[in-house]
């Protein structure tokens, strides 16, 4: 499905936010988030401020043409929430298509 949709990339490589994107790579993976109340922790990585997600769905264009102003106003939002200034992000996870569609027109 993915490489008849022409969703892969045909380089085998995710330029992510990136002019040359033509794709993603297939990759699968598990994450696991320990939380743990601060008096009780041993140590402390990172402190979790925020989180926030989105779906732009109903499009006609298709789930993988996702909505840049929908990603950039979610993101705005996020940080006004948790009122913090973005030029001060020290770290940023993102989830990115590998696609000229979103990740460069970001």
């Amino acid at each position: 499905m993915y490489q008849s949709g022409h969703v892969n990339s045909t380089a085998g490589i995710s330029h992510v936010w990136d002019e040359n994107a033509d794709g993603f790579v297939r990759g699968e993976t598990v994450a696991c988030l320990f939380l743990q109340k601060k008096p009780d922790a041993k140590r402390i990585y990172a402190t979790v401020v925020h989180s926030r997600t989105n779906i732009d769905g109903n499009k006609n264009m298709g789930m993988l043409f996702p909505s840049s102003e929908s990603q950039r106003d979610l993101m705005i939002e996020t940080y006004k929430e948790a009122n913090i200034d973005p030029s001060e992000i020290t770290y940023f996870e993102a989830h990115a298509t590998g696609t000229k569609v979103i990740d460069f027109n970001l």
